[in-house]
């Protein structure tokens, strides 16, 4: 078993298809088709099954996929390790992050580490809490940043606490709305309301923001697949979303929205760094979580 015909297998896998996985890797469809074929001899069994709409794994492909992508993401921290006992200043940083931590925390903390360690590599994906915890698990990144709505006890999972935030109502700064005062989340819930994606499990701290002042979610939400999706409506109509108190801090970039002040108490939740818990992280992402921490108290 090689490492190539791993990687080839879990390309086909995340691609659907062997042409297209060959694109991705660069290397021609004949040689992935026949790395997948001697992995499949040597395993007896069959990896992959072809369907009308593309490749699809077997169960015995699926879980060989798991191990590969395990296997792979240890290698990486391997090589990562090295390189900082070589001193040097190279390594890969794969984060995911709540949009609303993306456009708020990060890009403080990413251009002042990338001054001093400008040749370590960042891959930066959005996602909520709880979605990002497999990926976490499978080591497909090194840790997430997340609002997290609840205290959690997972013996696989370390969370840290980088800072307290609240969710606040914002809108177009020509909102009818900026123009009062004494408002209420009560007083909103008949209003338009636009959201981003929702947690596939349910815990959604959109929801859970109205349920712990005592109120029904709002029925009218128009729900985003994107957050950029979510401001482009924002600025475009008289819909209110939700986002962290922290997008307007004195430093951070919150768009073409405006928070509305509000006479409700806005529940508070946790900003955590979450990583697995028998696993060490390289010196380059512990030193970058030591730059966020920076980053967060200036801007607080």
């Amino acid at each position: 078993m090689k490492l190539s015909q791993l990687r080839n297998l879990v390309a086909i896998a995340e691609a659907g298809s062997v042409r297209q996985a060959a694109r991705n890797l660069n290397i021609s469809q004949s040689a992935v088709t026949k790395s997948i074929q001697q992995l499949e001899e040597y395993l007896g069994v069959s990896l992959l099954h072809r369907e009308s709409h593309g490749v699809v794994p077997t169960a015995a492909g699926k879980a060989l996929i798991k191990r590969a992508k395990i296997i792979s993401a240890e290698l990486r921290q391997a090589r990562n390790d090295i390189e900082a006992v070589q001193g040097g200043k190279l390594g890969d940083i794969r984060l995911c992050a709540s949009p609303t931590v993306a456009l708020g925390l990060l890009p403080a903390a990413v251009t002042s580490f990338k001054r001093a360690h400008p040749n370590v590599r960042f891959r930066i994906e959005e996602g909520l809490f709880p979605d990002v915890l497999p990926a976490i698990r499978k080591g497909d990144i090194d840790f997430a940043i997340c609002l997290v709505p609840e205290k959690l006890r997972d013996d696989d999972l370390h969370f840290e606490l980088l800072v307290r935030d609240r969710l606040i109502p914002a809108v177009r700064p020509e909102h009818p709305l900026t123009r009062l005062a004494h408002l209420t989340l009560e007083s909103l819930l008949d209003e338009q309301w636009v959201s981003y994606r929702r947690s596939q499990t349910g815990r959604d701290i959109f929801e859970m923001t109205f349920v712990l002042n005592n109120l029904q979610p709002p029925a009218n939400v128009t729900t985003c697949a994107s957050f950029a999706c979510v401001l482009a409506l924002i600025d475009a109509s008289d819909a209110i979303t939700l986002v962290p108190k922290k997008m307007f801090s004195a430093k951070a970039k919150a768009g073409a929205i405006t928070p509305l002040f509000m006479d409700t108490p806005m529940p508070a939740w946790n900003v955590m760094v979450i990583s697995r818990s028998q696993h060490v992280l390289p010196p380059h992402c512990l030193e970058f979580i030591q730059q966020l921490r920076r980053s967060t108290n200036r801007s607080a």
